[in-house]
């Protein structure tokens, strides 16, 4: 594995070496010359390179009997590398783009074996004009919602959970196999993929309660559209960003689907397996403007709206970066290990999140300043008795815009358990307090 590292690493450094020509116009967050060398003279032929490093420090209130190392406790305080991405774009004509990406996601306490740097992203894109481009590969492309694709400047610690609830089931680090096309008409921006789910399941058929099915996956049909009021988004890729601290004024107002044909299944009440369609329906604004220049202050917003159908009480309890190594379940909460709690299921779900950067520390310089922000998620899914209401709180220093950035955050989750009508209600709530920082390279 050591050796994998090295290569990998000799890799990078000649690659990174091979870019000697610079782009003297074009700067990034820190004020230096971007990682991309031009293959000609108009610059419409180039190769890049980027990246970026989370790591956290985290203090978490666990859910009742987690068991961290075979050990039951109720806290703990661990370091965790949230993310670690290299990508690489290559140009060779101005129709044509390819894009290499691989990384890291997760390493904690509860990675026992060595963690693996795995190939994230290999696809490649046809650019026909502005209206429609088309690719296909292993990437994030998707639909649904503005976040589905995974995180680009966040104003929270980290994208809300419901965005990529179905990660790990049906997909491998929010990647699938997929075509797609996509492209902008005017205002109004649009993409549409078919992908080829993973087979990650693994449980049988339950009595009036859904799960994902161990049969044959069906395609995953998906799509998000939004008409984009003020200054336009750039897609070339796929994720969108949680805000621009100022630098764009944008108001989008998306919608987006996924459908994938019996996805699911449970046992009715005569026993026979009955299969279930996961469908998904969103809605969704994102507002970010600039309020003065000047001093860099600005604000940002976000809210969504999102009806999945998974069928009968389907519900997923899923954490990030779970430190535990399991659960005592003969006395466990419905939650089950660590820090995980309801993110998506059958019913609807409701986010909304404000924010923005407060005046620069020193308006000469124009770096160091405060981003605050704060945000609600409500699932009210037909498998809890009672709504779940997680809250997000925190602040960011940024250092050199979002390039570089501490962030607190301070969330609230609820923990499920069974009334004496087995139900499933809130029984307690836990805190997890994260101390990020991230740095990004281009």
């Amino acid at each position: 594995m050591k050796t994998n590292y090295l290569k990998i690493g000799i890799c990078i450094s000649l690659l990174t070496g091979l870019i000697n020509t610079m782009n003297a116009q074009k700067k990034n967050d820190f004020g230096n010359p971007t990682l991309t060398r031009y293959l000609n003279d108009e610059k419409t032929r180039s190769i890049s390179f980027s990246g970026y490093t989370e790591i956290w420090a985290r203090y978490l209130e666990l859910n009742p009997r987690s068991l961290v190392n075979g050990e039951q406790v109720n806290s703990i305080s661990d370091l965790s590398l949230r993310r670690v991405r290299v990508k690489m774009a290559y140009q060779p004509t101005e129709k044509l783009t390819f894009i290499l990406q691989g990384g890291l996601t997760n390493v904690n306490v509860a990675s026992k074996t060595t963690p693996t740097f795995e190939l994230l992203d290999a696809y490649a894109e046809y650019k026909f004009n502005d209206i429609i481009s088309a690719g296909a590969g292993r990437s994030t492309w998707r639909g649904l919602s503005r976040f589905t694709t995974g995180p680009l400047n966040t104003l929270l610690y980290d994208l809300p959970s419901y965005a990529t609830g179905n990660t790990g089931i049906s997909d491998e680090t929010v990647r699938e196999l997929s075509i797609y096309a996509k492209g902008q008409i005017g205002k109004f921006d649009y993409r549409l993929v078919i992908a080829d789910p993973y087979t990650n399941a693994s449980a049988d058929p339950k009595y009036n309660t859904a799960v994902f099915s161990k049969m044959n996956p069906n395609k995953d049909y998906s799509g998000y559209f939004k008409y984009e009021f003020f200054e336009t988004e750039n897609n070339s890729s796929p994720f969108h960003s949680g805000t621009y601290s100022g630098k764009k004024k944008v108001l989008a107002l998306g919608a987006g689907f996924e459908y994938i044909h019996d996805a699911l299944w449970h046992l009715n009440e005569t026993g026979n397996t009955i299969n279930d369609d996961e469908k998904s329906f969103a809605v969704d604004l994102f507002y970010d403007t600039p309020i003065n220049k000047e001093r860099g202050t600005s604000f940002s917003a976000y809210a969504m709206a999102m009806n999945n159908n998974y069928g009968p009480n389907y519900t997923r309890y899923s954490g990030v970066s779970n430190p535990a190594s399991g659960v005592n379940t003969a006395v466990s909460s419905l939650n089950g290990a660590g820090n995980t709690s309801p993110v998506i299921g059958t019913g609807n779900t409701y986010y909304v999140q404000i924010g923005g950067t407060l005046p620069y520390f020193n308006k000469d310089k124009n770096n160091l300043q405060l981003q605050p922000a704060g945000s609600i998620m409500v699932s009210d899914l037909n498998g809890l008795h009672d709504k779940a209401l997680t809250y997000d709180a925190g602040v960011s220093l940024l250092m050199n815009g979002m390039s570089s950035r501490l962030t607190f955050d301070a969330q609230n989750r609820p923990i499920y358990a069974l009334n004496d009508l087995s139900q499933a209600t809130v029984s307690d709530r836990k805190w997890q307090f994260v101390l990020k920082y991230r740095i990004d390279f281009n």
